[in-house]
């Protein structure tokens, strides 16, 4: 069966993950060429994973002619490749979030009409989150009723790094990690967001936030409690999910990623599982999808809910973008 040749540009720190990713489906792919401003970056990449080297991601797509691409620069530069790809017929992995406004998201999403686009909200192929799914479409937690997310640590980086220029980025990190946690949210639920509000505060010297707050109403009535900060010196990483009839809890730090505890059992059930990251099993779903054999698991119309919300949640905290 003929590779797929897939492309990156952006070589920064969240490529690698993809290249990662791509390296190890080689029996499926073919690393050709990647990409960015600063070749320096590019290069280091290319000698760790193959694959040509450009500066310009442009000159990428009209040289090479990749089956597929995954686009992993800054949200600011993401449309001119998206359009671009759409025009040669390459299917895109584009990072999250999607863009920096919900506006910059419909633009991608209408550039990519008829063809293969999926975002890398990568925590939809996490296998806890996907057996938590499971769980509650069996019945076993009953009705859902909250769901609290936190996801928070130390940026070292903050003040040094593009994530913290609103231009580039589009905001900090409600728009940087909370994006994650709406998604998240979304798949858990199967229902789409009516309500949210937002609280922001910035402790570090930088021009956006660096945490924040979100509540979230469902359309079904599941509350949503999301929190993430870059200045907490502890990290956390989970989703406790509160049901009618029990509870579970997706932990990224324990050995057991998922435990649940359902009414009238004395004790938490652990559930392990094997070492095929996200970010594997999201690649793998991106080929299917190039293939032809699957439809993206993020759609579109998913970049396009989860920034819908994005917005209400800086218009509720009064940022004007």
């Amino acid at each position: 069966m003929k590779k797929i040749r897939v492309a990156v540009i952006g070589a920064g720190g969240i490529a690698g993950a993809h290249l990662r990713a791509y390296a190890s489906l080689a029996e499926r792919c073919e690393i050709v060429g990647i990409a960015d401003i600063d070749e320096s970056a590019a290069r280091a990449k290319a000698e760790e994973h193959g694959g040509q080297v450009f500066a310009d991601g442009l000159a990428l797509l009209d040289q090479l002619q990749p089956d597929a691409v995954s686009i992993c620069t800054p949200p600011k530069y993401r449309i001119p490749f998206v359009e671009a790809a759409a025009e040669r017929g390459i299917a895109v992995l584009c990072e999250k979030p999607p863009a920096r406004t919900l506006a910059e998201t419909g633009a991608i999403v209408d550039a990519m009409r008829g063809g293969a686009l999926q975002f890398a909200f990568c925590h939809r192929f996490h296998a806890p989150l996907n057996a938590a799914q499971d769980l509650i479409r069996s019945g076993a937690l009953g009705e859902l009723v909250q769901i609290e997310n936190r996801f928070a640590f130390r940026f070292e980086r903050a003040g040094n790094s593009w994530f913290t220029e609103a231009d580039i980025a589009g905001g900090g990190i409600l728009i940087d990690t909370l994006v994650h946690s709406i998604d998240i949210f979304r798949a858990l639920t199967g229902q789409e967001i009516e309500t949210a509000q937002a609280a922001l505060s910035s402790t570090l010297p930088i021009e956006v936030e660096d945490s924040a707050s979100l509540l979230l109403r469902s359309s079904g009535g599941v509350l949503g409690a999301l929190n993430c900060s870059w200045v907490t010196p502890v990290a956390d990483a989970f989703v406790r999910i509160h049901g009618t009839e029990g509870q579970a809890i997706i932990d990224y730090n324990a050995a057991a990623g998922l435990r649940y505890q359902v009414a009238g059992d004395s004790d938490w059930t652990a559930r392990h599982f094997d070492g095929r990251d996200r970010f594997l099993r999201q690649a793998a779903h991106f080929l299917d999808c190039v293939e032809g054999k699957s439809q993206p698991l993020v759609s579109g119309d998913d970049g396009l809910a989860v920034m819908r919300v994005i917005e209400s949640a800086y218009e509720s905290a009064g940022v004007r973008r």
